[in-house]
């Protein structure tokens, strides 16, 4: 299993066009009151991969760093699958897009438990940035796979839709041996 961080991600692509001007502008005012009225029963994360890649979801996990004046603090909550779907190629005349395979997650039961702890937590601090992330480790690769689409969406309440934190970011695959 290849172990993976979106978050490293997230910061070697913030300056890319896989992540979308809106979602910059959407997370740009997000603050700890934003956090505190999440309800964490309705947060999801979707992961979107090229076939014939797998996500080992039970390896999921959004990930949330806090830094305070005190420190940087991390906080993991793991994610359980809710649904997995297949995309079929897309083809066009321009470009072709390959399959792909969708996975939408959800907190687990003691997730949402901690996930209530820790907006009691960021409650009491005074300032502070937030910085959410999806990990994941996938399945071995194909020896033929070189490089992966990969796109990752982030669902803070029920009433908004899903934030598109990646939009079919390339990511190089190397092969140890």
């Amino acid at each position: 299993m290849t172990r993976f961080s979106l978050i490293l991600i997230s910061f070697l692509l913030s300056s890319c066009a896989s992540v979308p001007l809106g979602t910059m502008l959407e997370f740009r005012s997000f603050g700890k009151d934003d956090f505190v009225n999440i309800v964490p029963q309705d947060l999801r994360a979707k992961i979107q991969v090229d076939e014939p890649v797998r996500a080992n979801v039970e390896s999921a996990e959004l990930a949330l760093e806090l830094a305070t004046e005190k420190g940087i603090r991390e906080f993991k909550f793991p994610l359980l699958l809710l649904r997995q779907e297949q995309i079929a190629p897309v083809g066009g005349f321009f470009s072709n897009s390959a399959g792909k395979t969708e996975y939408t997650l959800k907190l687990s039961d003691e997730a949402v438990k901690n996930f209530i702890a820790t907006q009691h937590i960021i409650q009491d601090e005074k300032s502070g940035k937030l910085n959410f992330s999806v990990t994941t480790g996938f399945e071995q690769f194909p020896s033929e796979i070189t490089e992966i689409g990969l796109s990752v969406f982030l669902k803070l309440s029920e009433e908004k839709g899903f934030v598109t934190l990646f939009d079919d970011a390339k990511l190089a695959v190397k092969h140890e041996g």
